[in-house]
Order: structure tokens, then sequence, then C-alpha cells
């Protein structure tokens, strides 16, 4: 469905989640939820029902539910 390198828009609200590194993260830090829309980066498939992001120069797992697809240009 989507492949590497394609720009994805994530809607505001999404639950981010990337694996936990012991002895820097503490119990929360691992989670992020998105207070506005974004714009992420492809990067591949984690399972049938979930993928890996690029944002903001972090990798996020999100489930791919959760992501569109064809972000429509703005035309001058």
């Amino acid at each position: 469905m989507y492949q590497i390198g394609d720009l994805l828009w994530i809607p505001a609200g999404t639950l981010l989640k990337r694996p936990r590194v012991l002895g820097r993260d503490d119990l929360f830090s691992n989670f992020h939820q998105t207070k506005e829309p974004e714009v992420a980066l492809f990067v591949g498939y984690e399972s049938h029902d979930s993928c890996n992001i690029l944002l903001d120069g972090r990798n996020w797992s999100v489930e791919t539910r959760s992501v569109k697809h064809n972000i429509q240009g703005i035309t001058c």
C-alpha cells in the first residue's frame, strides 16, 4: 500500500510509539500523542496493522489505519 519514502498525513490525536531505551527513558517517554496534524515519512511496515514512520528526526510506530496517504499539494 505505501512505499518507502511516501509522505503520510498523521492526524491530530494519533498515538505514536517507539521502543523503550533502558536506563534513559521513563515510563511514558516512548509514547507521543500528536497535538496537531503532522506530515511524516514512511519507513516500512512493522506488522500487518502498524508501520514505522520518521517524524521530527525520530522513528515511531503507528497504527496503519491512523495515517492517510496522497496529501494534496497547495497550488499557487
